[in-house]
């Protein structure tokens, strides 16, 4: 299994846990991360960041993104999902140093 996938369903599992349903899945990543590729190379950067900042909200209910936030894993797993869009190509470094610093 790669990085990737091995990263994704660690993802998938830890929000799930935290959350107490199925919220999150891998193809669920998989196709916002594909989404976030199509918007950065259609609509610009901008657009972009605006779709990655307002995700959670759509993703999970008021409470549940509370819970998120309130996760001692936040910072770790914020960090390793915008490394690996850096390394997608969603994102440049840059970019992700300054959503880092956003999230």
């Amino acid at each position: 299994m790669s990085r990737k996938k091995v990263f994704y369903t660690d993802l998938a599992r830890t929000v799930n846990r935290i959350l107490g349903r199925k919220a999150l899945s891998v193809e669920r990543i998989v196709r916002t991360v594909d989404e976030a590729k199509r918007i950065r190379q259609t609509r610009g950067v901008f657009v972009l960041v605006q779709y990655l900042t307002t995700l959670s909200e759509r993703l999970f209910t008021p409470a549940e993104v509370e819970k998120l936030r309130e996760s001692p894993k936040k910072r770790e797993y914020t960090d390793r999902m915008l490394d690996l869009m850096v390394h997608e190509q969603v994102v440049t470094p840059t970019e992700a140093r300054m959503l880092k610093r956003m999230v």
